[in-house]
């Protein structure tokens, strides 16, 4: 569907991305971190220290105290996923250590509020690619402009893309990865090969995941190569650029790998596909371990944490796409011919495939951590296949009228999710949408990373004026962790305790502790402030009572 205004829409999707630039440089700084933020910043924070003397002199001392720190908390397996060094592959991270190396900041404050300023740049980025991937799809500024707005006040992305340097920053690298993918796919030479390799590469080396998007577009390239005799002669050669160049990347932006590439990539590649965390999850109203989740769990968690429209309108997708390839595969010759007809068609299926197949993986582990935050890198294509739903829809509701009540509609649900991404900022986090919105907080986990910790440690010291205060938390998230956001004066107005009884205040974020849960003693503190979203408390701070 091309819109006659196209020349309009493409100015306003120019005017669009200035404005959304503009809003992350505004509001960078009203998030708190995350659960384990820390811990990913002080790991790449190593692997940059380890790749500086390794390149100025592999025998100092420093070189060798790294050495030493990776063989004791990754070869032998010394709490490789919790303790620095960690395995995990941070190649874009590093850069930003090497950027904070160059202007000298130290404030922790400083260099948290940078870092999610610069997630947010990779996020930016990969909004615009995954413009492109619309773009090339559905060749119409309209459908290009509704997935972008789709994509970004989706509530919990656009919160998270400021802070959660893992599976946000690997949505972003999987978009470049797929488009990328996509011209290789289209027009197969060198150069596409070449960048394919660049972004398969960082894809890897971000989550082993990564290798989903590579294997779907390299099983794709073999079909067409079965389809297509000429095909095979003519581009069979590119695979032997793009292996080798693959391997090479993979191995320079992964630091682990340089002493033993080989063995240390099969060691690397074992432990994070077999990765068990446990923790305790609560999904419909129950407490599950992490470990051992229902099939629908991930499943689950997609349909109550996407609004509405993009839901109902993937479902109208997926119906029209099954049927589509169900009425292709009846039609399939022995050439594989009819199995998709232009690239169009192709694409659909690679879409399809990067929902499913990550889906089934994770329902075959039964693994499920926070949500679904683990598969946030699917929901580019959840969104595409909802175009789909919507480019169906225009096609067959041939009156205007009706045409106008489905734009109408879409609009409707854009201008509520920017009202409520506003009213509700900077908990954004914590989005379910109308049909769960009422019960939300009895059923499932809402702000398990504790960023509105910072909210309530901040509203406690605006307003008392005796310090130092005694602040202790009955969560699961450290209030450590939140305190790094405070500017050094606040700092010192707090001291963070651990024997709660003594505590002027404590703070609860509804994610209880496994073990040593304490239950706050109601004759002892009263309700003193809330962070409410959709009416429901996130965060509540209890103030100790004194007695005159």
């Amino acid at each position: 569907m091309q819109i006659k205004n196209s020349f309009n829409i493409k100015n306003l999707t120019i005017i669009f991305f200035i404005f959304v630039f503009f809003v992350g440089l505004s509001i960078f700084k009203d998030y708190g971190i995350s659960l384990d933020e820390q811990f990913h910043k002080d790991n790449a924070s190593f692997w940059h220290k380890y790749i500086k003397a390794y390149i100025l002199d592999s025998n100092s001392s420093i070189a060798r105290e790294s050495e030493s720190l990776i063989e004791q908390n990754i070869k032998k397996g010394e709490g490789f996923i919790s303790a620095v060094p960690s395995i995990h592959p941070v190649p874009i991270p590093i850069l930003y250590e090497f950027l904070l190396d160059i202007i000298k900041i130290e404030s922790s404050k400083s260099i948290y509020q940078l870092r999610h300023l610069f997630n947010f740049i990779i996020y930016f980025v990969g909004l615009y690619f995954f413009y492109k991937i619309v773009q090339k799809r559905y060749k119409s500024y309209f459908y290009s402009l509704t997935g972008l707005l789709f994509l970004y006040l989706t509530p919990r992305f656009f919160a998270e893309s400021f802070y959660n340097a893992q599976d946000i920053f690997f949505l972003s690298v999987t978009v470049i990865n797929m488009y990328t993918g996509i011209n290789f796919l289209a027009k197969p030479n060198i150069k596409n090969t070449l960048i394919f390799s660049l972004s398969s590469a960082l894809a890897i080396d971000t989550r082993v995941m990564g290798i989903i998007s590579v294997f779907i577009i390299l099983f794709f390239f073999f079909l067409k190569t079965l389809r297509s005799k000429i095909f095979l002669k003519k581009n069979l050669k590119l695979l032997f650029y793009f292996f080798p160049f693959t391997l090479f990347l993979i191995i320079f932006f992964w630091p682990f790998l340089w002493t033993d590439p080989f063995n240390n990539f099969l060691f690397a590649f074992s432990e994070l596909s077999s990765l068990k965390i446990i923790i305790n999850n609560l999904y419909l109203g129950k407490y599950i371990l992490s470990t051992n989740v229902p099939w629908h769990y991930h499943i689950v968690w997609i349909f109550i944490t996407t609004p509405l429209i993009i839901i109902l309108l993937f479902l109208l997708g997926l119906f029209f796409l099954f049927k589509r390839i169900l009425n292709r595969l009846v039609k399939l010759d022995n050439n594989l011919n009819d199995i998709w007809r232009g690239n169009n068609e192709m694409f659909d299926i690679y879409f399809l495939m990067m929902i499913l197949l990550p889906i089934v993986i994770l329902m075959n582990n039964r693994l499920g951590y926070d949500g679904w935050r683990h598969l946030y890198f699917i929901y580019p294509s959840i969104i595409i296949i909802s175009l789909t739903g919507l480019y169906y829809l225009h096609f067959i509701m041939k009156l205007k009228v009706i045409k106008f009540s489905i734009n109408s509609l879409v609009v409707l649900n854009l201008i509520y999710l920017s009202y409520w991404n506003y009213k509700y900022h900077p908990h954004q986090n914590v989005y379910f949408n109308l049909m769960f919105k009422k019960n939300f907080h009895n059923n499932f986990d809402m702000d398990y990373w504790g960023l509105s910790n910072l909210s309530s440690i901040r509203y406690i010291i605006d307003n008392n004026t005796t310090f130092p205060i005694k602040i202790g938390t009955k969560s699961f998230s450290s209030l450590e962790t939140s305190s790094l956001l405070l500017n050094d004066t606040d700092k010192n107005k707090i001291s963070i305790i651990y024997s709660l009884d003594e505590a002027d205040f404590l703070i609860t974020n509804y994610r209880n502790r496994i073990k040593d849960d304490f239950i706050i003693d109601k004759n002892k503190y009263k309700k003193y402030y809330e962070v409410l979203v959709d009416d429901k408390a996130i965060n509540t701070v209890y103030k100790k009572i004194i007695n005159d």
